[in-house]
Order: C-alpha cells, then sequence, then structure tokens
C-alpha cells in the first residue's frame, strides 16, 4: 500500500511541528522519548481518523426505513453512538439506528456493511491479539500488545480472539473432512487437477497436554515436500544432513486415533496426497501410526525414524558392556552402522543374545520387539538411495512448537476446547495459513 510523495510531506510537516512543540517542554530529550511520544502521537491520531471516517461512511441523510431480516420494514429512528476496540484504542462513531415495527429487533446497516460490532474488538485487531495468543501465554500477551501497540487488553479478550481463529480452522477442517469423503467431490478433483505432486511426505507425532483433570495426547500431523540442501553430499553415519523439508502444512487434534484418521485423510487430499505419484511415510515405530498410514495410504513408503531407531542400542551397550565402556562403544558403532546399512537383521540377532542379561536384559528385548515390528521400515541404505528423507523431525518439530513452547507452558492447565482450539490456531500459523483464518475472521458474522 502506496501514499503519495506529497500526502507525505503535508502529514509529516504537521507532526514534526507538534514534536518539536512537546519535546521543547522535555529537559535532555533522547531518541527513546522522541519515540515513544511519536508513537503515542500516531496512535492517537489513528484513533481520531477511524472515529471521523466510520461515522462519515453513513449518508448525511438517513433512509427512512430499511428491510428487516424477518421480512417486514425497519424504520429509521435516530443516529446512535457506538464504540470498538481497534488497533489505536477505543474509537467512537455514530451511525443509523433502525428499528423492526413487527419483530421489534434493531439493526445499524452500517455495522453490518462494514463488519463493525459494538463494544467488542475489531477484526484488525482480532488478528493480532490471536497471533499475540498462540505465541504466548494469554497473561504475558496482554503484556506485549500493551507494550507493542500502546492500549490495554484483557487476557481473556486475547484468550477469545485467540481461541476463535482455532475454532475457524476446526470449521474449515470439518468442510475439509466432508468433501474427503463425498465421492463427487473426488471424481471431480481426479478429473481437473493439472499438475499432482511427484513425492509428498507425511508425518505423525503426538505429545502430551495437560488439561484440567488428566494428561491426554494431542496427535500432530504434517505434510511436507522436501529438497536438497546446497551442500548436499554423502552423510557419515548416522548424519541426516543434505535434505530439509519445504512447504510444512500441520494438523491436530485431540482425538482417538480412529478419529484422527478422518482428519489424516482430509489434510492429505488438501494437499494433494491421494493423486501424488509417491507418497512417503517417516514417523517413529508407534502402532497407532502405522495402522493409519496402512489403512488410508497403503501404496506410501514407510519409514521409520532414523534417531528412534537407533536410540535403542546405547541402553543395551550402557548395561551389558557396564565394566567394559570402550568394548561397549565399538559394539554400539557396529550395531550402528549395521542399522544405518538396512542389515536390520544382524541387529535383531546381536541385541537378541543379551535378552537374558541380568542388566541389559529389559533394553535388549525392547530392542529385539521394535527391530522386528519394524524391519521392513529400516531399509535406510536403500532408503537414502532412493534420497528420502528418513528423520521425522518436521512433525517432531511441530510437536515441540504447538505443545511444548504453548501449550505446556508452566503452570497451564486447560479446558479441552480451549488446548484444543489454541493448538489449532498454532498449527495454521505454522503452515502458513493465517491469512485465510484473519479473512474468515474479518467475514464473521455479527452477534444477534
Amino acid at each position: 500500500m502506496e501514499f503519495s510523495t506529497e500526502f507525505i510531506q503535508q502529514v509529516t510537516k504537521l507532526f514534526v511541528g507538534e514534536l518539536e512543540a512537546h519535546m521543547a517542554k522535555e529537559e535532555g530529550v533522547h531518541i527513546a522519548q522522541v519515540e515513544s511520544t511519536l508513537r503515542e502521537m500516531l496512535r492517537q491520531v489513528g484513533g481520531q481518523c477511524v472515529s471521523e471516517y466510520l461515522t462519515a461512511q453513513e449518508p448525511k441523510y438517513a433512509k427512512p426505513a430499511v428491510s428487516c431480516n424477518c421480512g417486514w420494514t425497519a424504520a429509521y429512528l435516530f443516529r446512535r453512538e457506538a464504540k470498538i476496540l481497534s488497533v489505536f484504542g477505543w474509537v467512537s462513531y455514530r451511525r443509523a439506528y433502525y428499528v423492526c415495527s413487527d419483530c421489534h429487533t434493531g439493526q445499524c446497516p452500517l455495522d453490518q456493511r462494514l463488519g463493525l460490532e459494538p463494544g467488542q474488538v475489531s477484526a484488525g485487531l482480532a488478528e493480532l491479539l490471536g497471533i499475540a495468543g498462540i505465541q504466548t501465554s494469554f497473561g504475558e500477551a496482554s503484556q506485549l500488545v500493551k507494550r507493542f501497540l500502546l492500549i490495554e487488553v484483557s487476557e481473556n479478550t486475547i484468550r477469545k480472539e485467540s481461541q476463535t481463529f482455532g475454532q475457524l480452522q476446526m470449521d474449515k477442517e470439518a468442510t475439509w473432512i466432508a468433501e474427503s469423503q463425498d465421492p463427487e467431490v473426488l471424481q471431480h478433483r481426479l478429473r481437473t487437477r493439472q499438475e499432482p505432486p511427484q513425492r509428498l511426505y507425511g508425518s505423525i507425532d503426538g505429545a502430551q497436554v495437560p488439561l484440567e483433570k488428566e494428561w491426554r495426547e494431542l496427535k500432530t500431523g504434517c505434510w511436507y515436500q522436501v529438497e536438497v540442501t546446497p551442500n548436499h553430499r554423502r552423510q557419515p553415519v548416522g548424519e541426516l544432513g543434505g535434505l530439509r523439508a519445504k512447504d510444512m502444512s500441520y494438523y491436530c487434534d485431540l482425538k482417538q486415533a480412529q478419529e484422527f484418521g478422518h482428519l489424516l485423510w482430509a489434510t492429505g487430499c488438501q494437499r494433494d496426497a491421494d493423486l501424488a505419484r509417491e507418497i512417503v511415510f517417516v514417523a517413529d515405530g508407534a502402532p497407532w501410526i502405522w495402522k493409519l498410514v496402512e489403512h488410508y495410504f497403503p501404496d506410501a513408503v514407510q519409514i521409520v525414524d532414523w534417531y528412534h531407531a537407533e536410540s535403542y542400542l546405547q541402553p543395551i551397550a550402557k548395561e551389558a558392556f557396564a565394566d567394559q565402556p570402550e568394548v561397549g562403544q565399538q559394539w554400539w558403532q557396529t550395531l550402528r552402522t549395521h542399522l544405518w546399512e538396512g542389515r536390520v537383521a544382524k541387529v535383531i540377532t546381536a541385541c537378541a543374545q543379551f535378552a537374558n542379561h541380568p542388566q541389559a536384559g529389559e533394553a535388549a528385548k525392547k530392542a529385539v520387539t521394535y527391530y522386528t515390528n519394524n524391519q521392513h521400515r529400516m531399509d535406510y541404505a536403500r532408503f537414502r538411495y532412493a534420497g528420502y528423507m528418513i528423520g521425522s523431525g518436521t512433525v517432531e518439530s511441530g510437536c515441540k512448537q504447538i505443545v511444548t513452547q504453548r501449550l505446556k507452558r508452566s503452570g497451564a492447565r486447560w479446558t479441552e476446547p480451549g488446548a484444543l482450539t489454541t493448538a489449532k490456531a498454532r498449527a495454521a500459523w505454522l503452515s502458513g495459513q493465517w491469512d485465510q483464518l484473519a479473512m474468515s475472521r474479518s467475514l464473521l458474522p455479527l452477534a444477534a
């Protein structure tokens, strides 16, 4: 958005004159004072501009009557004052007020036309409050808003606006789920889609969220693509550099695995996973994850995250060779290399030898079970040769950013709806979908 140079110069002269007059009253002026004073001037002028602009949008002579939603006619009574909380603080304006002679409902056409809700937050401020509320605690967000915008907003207002964005995301996902189960919609997509993705990745994970009476798992998924980094080279054992995720889109829910599967499929359809030439899933070894993958994407390449796989070896080496740490280190490195090269059978055999060990037995049995159940998902040499990413760090990062950094803040205890809407709003932000939610928020119908 650009303005004419002449306009900028005229306004600048007015501001500089007022600023100089104000600063002349101060002693030992510092740049911080200049900036602070100018910000407050801009806030007050902005609020006055919004107030006068809104009032000016009402015609000088109001219509004698307008149509009412009940089908009858609402008659003009008078011009009524209202206030809204904008990015410049509270602003007031006057507009025509009508009352229906049949249903006796009052209405203000200007409010309906501009999306104004008297006594409430404007759409522009709502977006900023929503962003603040998904980044940090609502109380801290309130303090940050005061610092940044120079206006007082309660933490409850920030909570409300943040969770409104989450509800909008839930509504959008409900539409996606309905469309993903509609044969006509799916067939239309199949006929009209021009360029399906060549290779699309999916990852799923879960993290525990503190609710008021219990801890619940927030299941989180991510769709993404992968590109080769500029410094790509042959990687030594255990190093996963050379590839990086891009175009990530996150989704999450507190539902059980079966219901979460509907969201998996619906979000996948939004990323054309059902039309992609190749689907690759990278995740840890949780059985519920792979059951969902096999149900919805039976032809997908399945890869167990490398770091989860190798993590089962260290406890065995530590316990089995407690008196010979150097031998244990060598054993670990050998088994790790076998795993890296996809020789999972050798890894299973080596771990099984310690199944009855007094200290390492439990860790060895867990490793054998894990590797046996996921053996076909650990052909790492072939996966690397094919150019697949073998780490699930993308979705683990999503869990950290959604759950650890926001929902598990010190002392946090959530209602289920509060946790879910906040998580979904934050997932939308991380996915680059915030602007779409902001547009939906600005189009919300006014409260009755």
